[in-house]
């Protein structure tokens, strides 16, 4: 984004913004899914804010940033040496000693947003880009070997995986799927109810085929991942009403993003109840199970799994009709 028009942007969300609903300080000591003039305010400031190295980092953090991958083997050894080393230590003793180092690696955070540990390291792919490989190699150490979750939270609710494919700032498929392959969730709702749909979908600058087609090309992986736009965030918006609004006033940019969406509808109606309804995955992927109302949709079955309940919202009212 342009600088005037983030200009513009924060002026006309500050306008927006009232005195109603807790303040920020309460906000970010919080951890509930927002709506309203609470979810616009934490936006903001999310927006506005970043991690910046020279004022953020620890001295783990610089570590990462140097890119030297023995160096972090090196910490995790030593973490592991401390623990394992450890006498007279309280019931948390319980734990591993690999267990209360993966336990310290995920509640890192860095910066006022608390960047978390993958999405540090995709930052720095951006700040550092010549040690980009360092970096994923260093990813990859975290989830093989410190068997780090991919899961943690930033103050927005965001995970690492939205990061990864986002384009603001940063598109990064290779991490994208190394999280994903991990466990990441593709349809993991943030603070504000959304997924990263919502994100690279909210096009300011709709006009640009660049910043379209980057778009489009999150939006192709995000339905090759099991991604669904009909997920409503707490405001009641959709990726997929978001898309609609565009494509009357985006012309031709607008149309691939437009004609993808119809592409993904084509291929889940061909599916059917063979599909997840909500990540249309199919039995190759995974277990499925039918509603177990109406029986006449699939979803990924599994305590993991949270596809039958993102889609309840859309479900409800064709499942209470077709279980009479």
């Amino acid at each position: 984004m342009s600088a005037d028009l983030k200009a513009r942007f924060d002026a006309f969300t500050r306008s927006q913004i009232t005195s109603e609903g807790r303040s920020l300080e309460e906000l970010k000591r919080s951890t509930d899914v927002l709506k309203g003039q609470e979810s616009l305010r934490l936006r903001q400031f999310c927006a506005n804010e970043c991690m910046e190295p020279g004022r953020d980092l620890d001295e783990f953090g610089r570590l990462l940033l140097s890119g030297s991958l023995q160096d972090v083997k090196n910490d995790y050894a030593k973490r592991i040496s401390k623990y394992s080393n450890s006498t007279g230590a309280s019931s948390s003793s319980e734990l591993t000693a690999e267990e209360r180092v993966r336990d310290d690696y995920y509640s890192m955070r860095w910066g006022p947003t608390k960047v978390t540990l993958y999405n540090l390291l995709n930052l720095f792919t951006i700040i550092v880009p010549q040690n980009y490989k360092s970096y994923m190699d260093m990813a990859r150490f975290f989830i093989t070997e410190a068997k780090v979750p991919v899961d943690g939270q930033e103050l927005s609710g965001t995970r690492a995986l939205s990061h990864a494919f986002s384009t603001k700032p940063s598109f990064n498929l290779e991490l994208a799927q190394i999280l994903y392959d991990a466990g990441g969730d593709v349809n993991a709702r943030n603070r504000y109810g959304g997924t990263v749909a919502h994100e690279f979908i909210q096009l300011y600058q709709f006009h640009d085929r660049q910043i379209c087609d980057r778009a489009l090309k999150a939006l192709e992986w995000f339905f090759s991942h099991g991604g669904n736009i009909d997920i409503a965030d707490s405001d009641g918006m959709t990726a997929r009403r978001m898309v609609d609004r565009l494509s009357k006033v985006g012309g031709a940019t607008m149309r691939p993003i437009v004609l993808a969406v119809k592409n993904e509808d084509e291929r889940r109606r061909k599916l059917g109840s063979k599909a997840c309804k909500c990540c249309a995955r199919t039995k190759q992927d995974g277990l499925l199970a039918h509603c177990g109302r109406c029986k006449k949709v699939s979803y990924c079955y599994g305590p993991k799994k949270s596809c039958q309940k993102l889609d309840w919202p859309r479900h409800k009212a064709e499942c209470k009709a077709g279980a009479q």
